[in-house]
């Protein structure tokens, strides 16, 4: 990650979408890319992504996906560009959905020794024409964003009409965009509004994405033009526990960070509390990618695993036995041998202690 002009300052965004048949995320910088696509801001800026979550969900017609980007970056503005299979609609977010996620999957302290002394030793605009090959969709204003969204049959065409709108796509990824658009897709192109430039510190609402799709997908081909490691994590909300089917997971397979069911009544996010009534069964998956050009090979997808096994990671502790705040072992030890010593004390006392005289007894008559 380099250093550019200016101070930086962190962008973190959500995204949530289920059934999401494939979404590409791509912020206003010249290089670099997220987990999902791929981050523009100008030649002058840098801008880079450390971090990805997403929670996807699919009924069997629509996918819904939210995505949140932990990203650095000191340009003066910030764009997304997010491909998906079908026209979208763009709403915010709860970002409260990704924290209790989070906490909810966390790894669980499991006893694995027992420590009674202490450690002796030391350390340890809907359907107007944009131009030739782009159609505007859907125009809407959500918080500090300007959200639009298109429809494209010409990669040249998307690219002079970003190009306009400030998105300064560098030839990677424009390369990347290529086969979504020869395979149809459409675009959601969001970006700070010029009046929220000045004001805005760097946080940015989630969204949430909705659209038709035929099978749940997470879109992950522009990434691999990114230079930096990439780390994913995708939370999947269905029915059953569900498995990466993907080339990409079969080259490397990803790690399972939980797999469970929650309880709706168990959160306080409103928006996370619909999802799970609508498939409580969560998936988390985990990946990181060292060299994304090689290892990132297509789309995530998933199936159905062969069955509900339940998964809940875990870390060893060792508990201390203690009494008030010392370790019991000494205490109990010191107790011992005061007791010890107490008796021994006793029983030297009785020892030298002189024995009654017997009285003589009377004479009988």
């Amino acid at each position: 990650m380099g250093t550019g002009a200016g101070a930086r300052r962190a962008l973190r965004v959500a995204v949530v979408s289920v059934a999401l048949a494939g979404t590409g995320v791509v912020a206003a910088p010249p290089a670099g890319a997220c987990a999902c696509g791929g981050l523009v801001d100008g030649p002058a800026y840098d801008t880079a992504v450390s971090h990805e979550t997403a929670v996807l969900q699919w009924d069997g017609t629509t996918e819904t996906m939210l995505v949140e980007l932990s990203t650095l970056s000191n340009a003066p503005e910030v764009g997304l560009l997010l491909p998906t299979p079908a026209p979208a609609q763009v709403a915010l977010a709860d970002p409260q959905v990704f924290r209790e996620l989070d906490e909810l999957t966390q790894p669980r302290a499991v006893v694995s020794d027992t420590r009674w002394w202490p450690e002796l030793g030391f350390g340890s605009g809907a359907d107007a024409v944009a131009g030739a090959g782009v159609t505007v969709l859907e125009e809407v204003r959500l918080g500090p964003l300007d959200v639009t969204t298109l429809g494209a049959s010409d990669a040249g065409a998307l690219d002079a009409w970003l190009t306009e709108r400030g998105f300064q796509l560098p030839e990677t990824i424009r390369t990347a965009l290529a086969p979504y658009v020869g395979e149809g897709w459409s675009f959601v192109a969001a970006r700070l509004a010029p009046e929220e430039a000045a004001a805005f510190d760097g946080t940015l609402q989630p969204l949430r994405v909705t659209f038709p799709s035929g099978s749940l997908v997470y879109p992950m081909r522009m990434s691999a033009v990114a230079e930096d490691t990439q780390s994913t994590r995708t939370y999947v909300l269905a029915d059953h526990r569900v498995d990466r089917v993907d080339p990409t997971a079969e080259a490397q397979e990803p790690t399972v960070r939980f797999a469970g069911r929650l309880d709706p009544a168990d959160v306080v996010s409103q928006e996370l509390a619909a999802l799970l009534a609508g498939g409580g069964f969560v998936t988390a998956h985990e990946q990181v990618f060292t060299a994304p050009a090689t290892q990132i090979v297509s789309d995530f997808s998933f199936a159905p695993a062969a069955a509900d096994v339940a998964f809940t990671p875990t870390y060893a502790v060792v508990a201390e036995k203690r009494i008030g705040p010392f370790f019991a072992g000494p205490v109990l030890a010191f107790a011992g041998v005061l007791a010890l010593a107490a008796l021994v004390v006793w029983r030297g006392r009785r020892r030298r202690a002189p024995s009654p005289a017997l009285a003589p007894h009377p004479a009988r008559a």
